[in-house]
């Protein structure tokens, strides 16, 4: 299984990693299936990793085919519904903690990243001004 470092490109940011369930939705109720994927959520992309003995290439789905991501929750574990521009749909199952930072990063993966890019630098005057300017409030 790749790392996450070893799966991101120049340029691209580590979102989150996280130990997944492909699920289905039957029964008003999510059916996990085994083995676990490895899920690395970059700004771009959001990568699949089965974690089994036999190695297998990362399927990689690019931010912009993700079209929706619907929260379908059960009595005891919260779910992700994926649906992709294809059409297709994916259900996901995050455990515990993981769910909810699993959930907002997802979502945020779908936001399209600024193509406006901008240089600031830095300017310590105008910062002790204003630090100045607090002190004497």
């Amino acid at each position: 299984m790749l790392t996450p470092d070893q799966l991101l490109h120049e340029g691209e940011n580590l979102l989150g990693s996280y130990n997944i369930e492909i699920a289905r939705w039957v029964n008003e109720r999510w059916i996990g299936t085994v083995p676990l994927l490895y899920v690395v959520l970059t700004d771009h992309r959001l990568i699949l990793q089965p974690q089994a003995r036999k190695h297998y290439e990362p399927a990689v789905i690019p931010g912009r085919y993700i079209k929706q991501v619907t929260d379908v929750n059960d009595d005891r574990r919260r779910g992700l519904l994926i649906t992709l521009k294809t059409g297709h749909r994916i259900g996901m199952v995050a455990a515990g903690v993981q769910a909810d930072t699993f959930a907002r990063n997802l979502r945020t993966l779908m936001v399209p990243p600024s193509p406006v890019r901008f240089e600031s630098e830095l300017n310590l005057t105008s910062i002790q001004k204003l630090i100045t300017f607090v002190e004497n409030l």
